[in-house]
Parts: C-alpha cells; sequence; structure tokens
C-alpha cells in the first residue's frame, strides 16, 4: 500500500506531539513516567497515560466516527501501543476501576484495527460489484456495435467523450463528487487504488 501514517517519532518513549498539561486528569501520576514501575496502586505513569491519548486519538476515535480509513496501519505502534495497554491490566490488578480502563483500551485499538480490515474489505467487495456492473452494462448496451455511419440519411455521426479514469469514477461511486475546490481526498483514494489493484482492475484504463 502507498499509505503512510504516523510518524515513526510516535513509537519512542517521549510520545511525540501529544501534550497532556492542559487536560483535566482524574487519574494521579506517579512514577518517574519511564513505565518502569511495578504493582498495583492508584497512579498511572505519564508513559502510560501518553499511550492511552495516541490511542484514543488515533484509533478509538476513528473508530467511533467511523473514520475507518484514517485509523493507521502502522503494525509496530499499534503492537507496542496494544502492550502498554495489556500489561497495565496486571499491573493493577488490585485497582478495580484502573485495570478494567485498560481493559476496555485494549479492546478499544484491538477493535479499530478489526474495523480498518472490514473497511478495507467493504471497499474491495464494492468495487468488484461496481466492476461487474460495469461489465454488465457494457455487454446490455451493446459497445462498440454502434454504427457510426447512417445507411438511411447518408450522414456521418462523430462524437468524442471524455471519460475520468476507472479509479475516479470509482471513488465518485463510494463517496461521491468532492466539494468544488477540495478535491479528491487522498487516502480514499489511495484505499481504492489498492481495493482496484487486489481486484486485478486496471486503475487508470
Amino acid at each position: 500500500m502507498c499509505r503512510t501514517f504516523a510518524s515513526k517519532s510516535m513509537l519512542n518513549s517521549k510520545m511525540v506531539g501529544f501534550e497532556t498539561k492542559s487536560m483535566i486528569n482524574p487519574i494521579r501520576l506517579g512514577g518517574s513516567g519511564d513505565g518502569s514501575e511495578s504493582g498495583g496502586g492508584s497512579s498511572i505513569t505519564t508513559f502510560e497515560l501518553q499511550s492511552l491519548l495516541m490511542i484514543q486519538q488515533l484509533y478509538t476515535v476513528n473508530l467511533a466516527d467511523k473514520t475507518y480509513y484514517n485509523i493507521p496501519v502502522d503494525l509496530p505502534q499499534y503492537l507496542k501501543l496494544r502492550s502498554v495497554a495489556y500489561n497495565a491490566i496486571e499491573k493493577y490488578k488490585d485497582n478495580a476501576a484502573l485495570s478494567v480502563l485498560f481493559k476496555i483500551t485494549v479492546d478499544g485499538i484491538t477493535g479499530a484495527i478489526n474495523a480498518y480490515g472490514l473497511n478495507t474489505s467493504n471497499t474491495e467487495t464494492q468495487v468488484q460489484n461496481l466492476y461487474l456492473q460495469s461489465v454488465l452494462q457494457e455487454i446490455l448496451n451493446g459497445v462498440n456495435v454502434r454504427k457510426a455511419f447512417d445507411e438511411t440519411s447518408g450522414t456521418l455521426e462523430m462524437k468524442q467523450t471524455f471519460q475520468l479514469a476507472p479509479l475516479f469514477r470509482y471513488y465518485i461511486s463510494l463517496y461521491g463528487v468532492p466539494e468544488p475546490g477540495v478535491g479528491f481526498d487522498p487516502v480514499k483514494l489511495s484505499l481504492v487504488l489498492t481495493a482496484m489493484e487486489n481486484s486485478g482492475i486496471d486503475p487508470y484504463n
């Protein structure tokens, strides 16, 4: 796939790009913030909180908003974040609220990845159906069998038509015509392109 998503810098312990100072946080932070503390208690590390924020902003928000195509497909990032949440379930087993919180987080990020896969599969199925419908319609219309010369009137009919590439026609069929001045969404366009390639359909001819 040609899609790229979150920067690799998000995989390190600094969790670049997430600001937590202004948040109203009911969970007291504790420890040095490097995630090395063990045992239960009522506090979570800064690293764990920032991991929760990343999961919420990159995965579960898109799951809730049904913007599945925006869910990152960076497998190392997904595994790292899921591991942080999964390990915290056992770490805070003596604190029911925190344990449940991290269990919900694991379910949320897993569900987001599953939803991305289902959405991709659904897009491929829709692309295949559109292709089959277009083939059937061409057969019904008798493509390339219409005479250019009208034998009854002695006139020659010539017509020039311009058509969008299949890639853009499929995009419009799935997502509608883009708003004026906005153009085609590159993420959705990439998803349709991948679906067409996976289905053996030429996106350009």
